[in-house]
Parts: C-alpha cells; sequence; structure tokens
C-alpha cells in the first residue's frame, strides 16, 4: 500500500470546508528521483467534486492520477513527485484544492526535495564568517584615534585671518556659506567696510608716494594734513582689526 503524505477532511465544519491534518508536508528525494504518495480524501457530507491543483513552483514536478475526483466518503488520489536530473534540489510550494465548484480554494505547504548537507555546511560557515567580520567592524569603529591638533602662534593666526578677511572683502564674498562674522551684521555694514579698507590703501599708498618720489616732484604736507591722515588712519585700522576681532 502507498504511503499517505496527507488527510484532507472536507465538509466537516460546514458546507465546502476544506481541513488538512498536517499543515505542511515535506518529501525528500534526490534530482532524478521519483516517488508516489496518497492523499487521503475523507467527506462528511453529500458527494461532491473536488479540484487538485499545484503552485507554479512544483508544476512538472507534481502530478495527479485524478485531479478531479467525486468523493462519496473516502477517497485515495494518487500523486506522483518527482524532481529532473537537472531540476532543483530544494523547491517549495503550494498544494491546492478546490470545492463548491471552485467557490472555495485552500492549500498546504510541500517541501519537495532535500538540503543538502554539503550546501547547509558551507552555509552555515558563510554565516559565521560574516558574523565574525561584522563584530570586528564594529570594534573597529568603536575605537576612537586620538588626533593631534597643529597649534599655531597668535601672530601667524592673526596673519591668516586679515589676509583672509581682505580677500574676502575686495572679492564680494561676504556670503552666508563662508563668513564667520555674527548674523547681525547686516548688508548695510558692508558700505562703511569697504570705504575703511579703500581710505586705509589710499591712505599707504600716498605715504609710499611720499618717499618714492623724486625731490622735485613730491608733495607738501602740512601739519593740520599730517595730522587728518593720521586720524583717518587709526580710525580705518581701529575699524578693519574690530572686524578682525568679530570675525575671529
Amino acid at each position: 500500500m502507498q504511503q499517505t503524505f496527507q488527510n484532507v477532511i472536507i465538509n466537516r465544519q460546514e458546507i465546502n470546508s476544506i481541513e488538512f491534518e498536517k499543515e505542511s508536508v515535506e518529501i525528500s528525494l534526490s534530482p532524478g528521483g521519483e516517488e508516489t504518495f496518497e492523499i487521503l480524501i475523507t467527506n462528511y457530507g453529500s458527494p461532491t467534486h473536488i479540484h487538485f491543483s499545484v503552485s507554479d513552483e512544483l508544476k512538472g514536478q507534481i502530478a495527479f492520477l485524478r485531479d478531479n475526483p467525486y468523493v462519496l466518503q473516502k477517497e485515495y488520489i494518487s500523486v506522483a513527485a518527482r524532481i529532473p536530473q537537472e531540476g532543483r534540489v530544494l523547491t517549495k510550494g503550494q498544494i491546492y484544492i478546490t470545492a463548491g465548484y471552485g467557490s472555495i480554494k485552500k492549500g498546504f505547504p510541500v517541501q519537495l526535495g532535500k538540503i543538502d548537507s554539503k550546501s547547509q555546511e558551507h552555509s552555515d560557515d558563510e554565516s559565521r564568517i560574516g558574523n565574525q567580520e561584522e563584530k570586528l567592524i564594529s570594534q573597529r569603529s568603536s575605537v576612537i584615534l586620538p588626533v593631534k591638533k597643529l597649534s599655531h602662534s597668535r601672530s601667524e593666526r592673526g596673519f591668516g585671518d586679515f589676509s583672509s578677511f581682505i580677500r574676502r572683502s575686495f572679492t564680494g564674498s561676504f556670503s552666508t556659506t563662508e563668513r564667520k562674522i555674527p548674523k547681525s551684521v547686516s548688508e548695510n555694514e558692508k558700505l562703511p567696510l569697504n570705504i575703511a579698507f579703500g581710505g586705509f590703501l589710499l591712505l599707504v599708498c600716498l605715504f609710499f608716494l611720499y618717499f618714492i618720489l623724486p625731490s622735485s616732484l613730491q608733495f607738501e604736507v602740512s601739519f593740520a594734513q599730517s595730522l587728518l591722515f593720521s586720524i583717518l588712519f587709526v580710525t580705518c585700522m581701529i575699524y578693519i582689526l574690530l572686524k578682525i576681532a568679530e570675525e575671529s
């Protein structure tokens, strides 16, 4: 007598109800193997037709001797299971039973084939290696490497701030992405800052011209003019230094 690997119960709970004795079925076959089983149909109601079908994964591997039997009380349906020689080692799918002329359809999982022990060991080794690599990565990421900070002298920092400040001022790069001055500095403060830089450069140029020009072309400067130039020079310098201090 062939092995019965599933018992299907119909019409026990209600009309066209379908129940399975086993939640899932495993059929251990190797590629190239073939075996025949039986499904027992137990009917608690009036005689009826039922229909057998399989999911797409099991098509061509599960075949029914009668796929639309007429069940009185008990019927045994022969099922042939096979795996092609070049087929998959393990296939998972569903066997469906339809009752009530298509109104009720229910299935149970079927695992056809068997897990290769070598491939299982290989996958276990890969998962173990992967877990070890993840642990190493997490340990490395948790290590805090000391960062050596370079210290600069106050004069070098001040000179760098001053040169960058002048460069940004004349290139008009006082944008919100580059400037470090406080947000309280509005667009209206650009004008006095540019005037201060212009006056500073003008006074420096006049100072050098006074000593570079020949005596015949030198211009005379009175005490009042020199005092005024000095006041302007000091005012521009103080304003620029204050802006540099605000920036740094």
